[in-house]
């Protein structure tokens, strides 16, 4: 009986690991010098002659991004640490564990640019990953989404694109035009083939109209709720006039001298501010919200903006404490305006 036990063990342990998937994984060598946030690769699928799980995409060393077949089902899946915390998603994605999916047909021999972003703040000790597809069908890029990792602040390592199948025969792939981005926003070519630096536009996004109006009903519920108390409406942007001006009229040309706070409208969370000193930007090179908002003021004058995502970051993973799709809200002093 114990030697048809330790056969029979030994069977269903060799069926385990025959079904178990097989995965080709190409490494990408990042110098030391490079401190990276993004990692971009173009993935077209070759050839899929299976239906049982089947996947091709990129990872780094805590997430994966990748097209997936699984019966019936073609996803762009979105694979996490189970510790991280989901911070965001796009629309009609399906959260199952520490992975987020949209069941969305992808075509073999079709690109597919799989983008994944990281933010890091050193001093909270936390870093936000997400993942990205351009969908060329509408030239547009869909966030799938964003979490956020206690502990993890070194961006990008170990990036690497992969197959993963049950014979890597049943399923094969091509990646290519394969870039890292630096945190000064300049890009790294990853191969020695010369290929054309990415230009990524992700203010306009596969669900930007649908994301404006949620923002919309977010907002005027607060105010409803008195959340944000009464608010005038001005280009998309809500505003206050908390203090009155005397001095001149904030122009969209000018150089402005503020103090200011922003914090997230769901939570209140503050992710930046002045301290002590008053900051100067030029208006132009600030986010359209502000460029909307703060010509409403004069010198001496403060406002307070709530400003919609699609106006401010929309669905870029720009800093730690700015998820994407995030809502932002300013309280801003208007010191001094300097004019062209």
């Amino acid at each position: 009986m114990k030697y048809f036990l330790f056969f029979l063990s030994t069977v269903l342990l060799s069926t385990n690991v025959i079904a178990a998937n097989k995965d080709s994984v190409n490494l990408y060598r990042l110098p030391d010098s490079v401190n990276a946030s993004s990692f971009l690769v173009h993935t077209i699928i070759t050839q899929q002659q299976t239906k049982e799980g089947a996947q091709a995409g990129i990872q780094t060393g805590k997430v994966r991004l990748y097209l997936s077949v699984n019966g019936s089902e073609k996803k762009i899946v979105f694979e996490y640490p189970v510790s991280a915390k989901l911070q965001t998603n796009g629309l009609a994605i399906r959260q199952e564990k520490n992975k987020l999916e949209w069941q969305y047909e992808w075509s073999i021999n079709q690109s597919y640019t799989l983008l994944i972003a990281t933010a890091s703040d050193s001093a909270a000790n936390f870093s936000l990953c997400s993942g990205y597809v351009f969908l060329p069908e509408i030239n547009k890029w869909k966030l799938i989404g964003t979490c956020r990792m206690t502990g993890v602040t070194e961006g990008i390592k170990e990036p690497a694109s992969f197959t993963s199948a049950r014979d890597n025969n049943l399923l094969t792939a091509d990646f290519s035009n394969i870039w890292c981005q630096r945190l000064d926003g300049s890009w790294k070519n990853m191969e020695e083939t010369k290929s054309k630096t990415p230009e990524i536009n992700l203010l306009i996004h596969a669900d930007s109209l649908q994301q404006a109006e949620l923002d919309i009903q977010q907002i005027e519920a607060g105010i409803r709720n008195g959340k944000t108390g009464p608010m005038e409406k001005l280009s998309g942007v809500y505003y206050t006039m908390m203090k009155e001006g005397n001095g001149s009229q904030v122009s969209l040309e000018d150089t402005v001298t503020v103090f200011y706070k922003g914090y997230l409208y769901t939570t209140s969370e503050v992710f930046d501010q002045t301290k002590g000193k008053p900051a100067t930007f030029p208006l132009k090179r600030l986010i359209k919200g502000w460029g909307i908002g703060l010509p409403l003021c004069k010198e001496g004058g403060k406002i307070k903006l709530v400003i919609p995502s699609s106006l401010a970051y929309s669905i870029r993973t720009r800093a730690a404490k700015i998820p994407p799709n995030s809502i932002l809200v300013f309280e801003i002093d208007v010191v001094k305006t300097k004019k062209p």
